[in-house]
C-alpha cells in the first residue's frame, strides 16, 4: 500500500500498527501455509500409499517365492527319487509289501542311493493304504493305515506336496524323526502303464528349502523397500517441483492483484481529489471517513475483504457531487424541495455508477444503504434494523460524525465530545446500538477524536440532531 492510502495504517491493540505490513505477512503465511499444507498431505498420503502398495507386493512376491521354491523341491524330489526307484523295482516287485531278501537289497539300495542329508525318509504305498516299505520303519511293512488325501492324489496321478513341523504328524508308521520336513507325495507309473503301480511318498529335510527362501525374501524385501523408496523420493519431487510452480503462481498471481488493488486505489484518490476541487467546504471528508469507518469495522472483526468495501465506499460515495450545481454544495441556507430532492438521489445514482464493476458491487451496497436508519426512517427504501448491511450501518454512524466535526457552509464544526454525545444519543433510533458500542470503543481508544476538526465555539451550533439528509452531504 502506498504512503498516503486510507488504508496505510489500521487500529491495533496497542494503538495503530502498520496494516500493509500485517497484511503483506498475512498473505506470505497463508500463501505458504497452502503450499505446506498440500506438501505434508501429498507427502503422507504417498507414504501411506507406497507404504501400503510395498507391503502388498512385499508379501505377494515372498508368498509367490515360497511356494515356487517348495515346488521346485518337491518337483526335484519326485523326479529324482521315482527314476531311482523305478530302475530298481519292476511293476510286479512292487503290487505287495517288500519283505525278506526283496527287502534287504532294495533297503540297502535306498539307503546308498537316495537317503542323504536332505532326504531323510521313504515309503511306498498301495492303493489300499498298505505300507509296502519304509526306509525308518520295517516292522510295519505290510500293515494298513488310513489313507492320506495326498496319497490318494498321487494315485491320480498328480504329485502333491506339504510342509509339516512335526513328522509324526504326517501319519502312517510313527517316526523318530523330529526336523521338520517337506513331504511329497507322487505315483509311480512304470512305463507302458497308465495307472498309478504305488504312491511315493517322500520326506525333504526343510531348513535348507527354508534357508533358501528365506534368502529370496530377504532380497525381495529389500529390493521392494529400495524401490519403493525410489518411488517415494520421485513422487515427492513431483510434489516438490509442483509446489514450487504453483507457489510462484500464487505470488505472481498476489503481485498482479497488489498491483490491481494499487490501481484501483489510485483511481478511487484520483476521483476523491476531484470531488475536493468540486467541493472545497468538504474537502478531505472522503479520507477522513474512510479512517473512521476502518476503525469501527476493526473494532466490529470486519474481514480485510470487507474494510476494503468500506474504504472503496468512503472514496465513492459523494462522486455523485461532480454532476450537482456548485450552488447546492456551498449554499449556506436550507435547501429548496428541489434542492433536497437532487440531494437525496444521490445514493442511488452512486450505486448506479458502481453496479457494474464487480470489484465495486458491494460497495455499491452501502452507498446505496448509508442514509437508511435503524429505525426505518431512512432513504432511499427506507430499510430498518438489519435490513441495512452492517457495513452500510456502520457508514452511517461515521459519516454522520465526520459531518458534524467538519465545517459546512451553514454551519460551523461542533466538538469531538458534542458529537460524541449526539452519537450515544442517537442509539437505536438513528444508528445500530452495535455499531455506537464500536464507535465507543474505538473512541476510548483514540482512534476517533484524531480525526475530528472541532470548530472553537462550534458546540453552539450543533441544533439537538445528528446531521442527516443536506447537512451530512451539502
Amino acid at each position: 500500500m502506498r504512503p498516503g492510502s486510507t488504508r496505510a495504517w489500521a487500529p491495533g491493540k496497542e494503538g495503530v500498527v502498520p496494516a500493509a505490513a500485517l497484511r503483506t505477512i498475512w498473505q506470505w503465511l497463508t500463501g505458504r501455509a497452502f503450499i505446506w499444507q498440500f506438501t505434508v498431505v501429498f507427502a503422507l498420503f504417498s507414504l501411506v500409499l507406497v507404504a501400503f502398495t510395498g507391503l502388498v507386493l512385499s508379501l505377494f512376491l515372498a508368498y509367490s517365492v515360497e511356494e515356487s521354491e517348495i515346488d521346485h523341491a518337491a518337483e526335484q524330489g519326485r523326479d529324482q527319487v521315482s527314476r531311482l526307484v523305478m530302475a530298481h523295482l519292476s511293476s510286479g516287485q512292487i503290487a505287495t509289501p517288500l519283505i525278506g531278501e526283496q527287502y534287504a537289497g532294495f533297503d540297502g539300495f535306498v539307503r546308498t542311493e537316495i537317503i542323504s542329508d536332505n532326504t531323510i525318509r521313504v515309503r511306498l504305498w498301495g492303493q489300499d493304504g498298505t505300507l509296502l516299505y519304509s526306509s525308518d520303519s520295517p516292522g510295519q511293512i505290510g500293515q494298513s493305515f488310513p489313507l492320506d488325501p495326498r496319497l490318494a492324489d498321487a494315485f491320480s496321478g498328480d504329485t502333491a506336496s506339504r510342509v509339516a513341523d512335526n513328522p509324526n504328524d504326517l501319519g502312517g508308521p510313527a517316526s523318530v524323526d523330529s526336523r521338520s520336513v517337506l513331504a511329497v507325495y507322487a505315483p509311480l507309473v512304470f512305463e507302458g502303464e497308465t495307472k498309478a503301480a504305488a504312491a511315493l511318498e517322500v520326506h525333504e529335510a526343510y531348513a535348507p528349502i527354508a534357508d533358501r527362501i528365506g534368502k529370496s525374501q530377504t532380497f525381495i524385501y529389500v529390493a521392494v523397500s529400495g524401490a519403493m523408496g525410489l518411488l517415494y523420493a520421485g513422487l515427492l519431487g513431483i510434489a516438490g517441483r509442483g509446489s514450487a510452480v504453483a507457489s510462484r503462481q500464487r505470488h505472481q498471481m498476489m503481485v498482479r492483484s497488489q498491483e490491481l488493488k494499487r490501481s484501483h486505489d489510485s483511481l478511487l484518490q484520483v476521483l476523491s481529489a476531484a470531488l475536493d476541487l468540486r467541493d472545497q467546504a468538504n474537502k478531505g471528508h472522503s479520507l477522513r471517513l474512510a479512517r473512521l469507518a476502518l476503525a469501527m469495522g476493526a473494532e466490529l472483526g470486519f474481514s480485510d475483504k470487507d474494510l476494503s468495501h468500506l474504504e472503496q465506499a468512503a472514496m465513492l460515495h459523494d462522486m455523485t457531487k461532480l454532476e450537482l450545481p456548485k450552488a447546492i454544495l456551498s449554499k449556506a441556507g436550507p435547501l429548496t424541495a428541489d434542492e433536497w430532492q437532487k440531494i437525496q438521489r444521490h445514493p442511488e445514482l452512486g450505486y448506479e455508477m458502481v453496479r457494474d464493476a464487480p470489484f465495486l458491487r458491494e460497495a455499491g451496497e452501502i452507498i446505496l444503504c448509508h442514509h437508511e436508519r435503524y429505525d426505518g426512517g431512512g432513504y432511499p427504501r427506507g430499510l430498518k434494523g438489519e435490513e441495512m448491511p452492517l457495513a452500510a450501518r456502520v457508514f452511517a454512524v461515521a459519516d454522520a460524525y465526520s459531518a458534524m466535526t467538519s465545517d459546512r457552509p451553514y454551519r460551523k464544526a461542533v466538538p469531538h465530545t458534542a458529537a460524541v454525545r449526539e452519537i450515544r444519543g442517537n442509539a437505536g433510533t438513528q444508528f445500530d446500538p452495535m455499531v455506537v458500542d464500536a464507535f465507543l470503543e474505538a473512541d476510548c481508544r483514540g482512534l476517533i477524536e484524531a480525526d475530528a476538526f472541532p470548530h472553537e465555539n462550534g458546540e453552539e451550533a450543533l441544533v439537538g440532531r445528528v446531521p442527516s439528509g443536506e447537512e451530512a452531504h451539502a
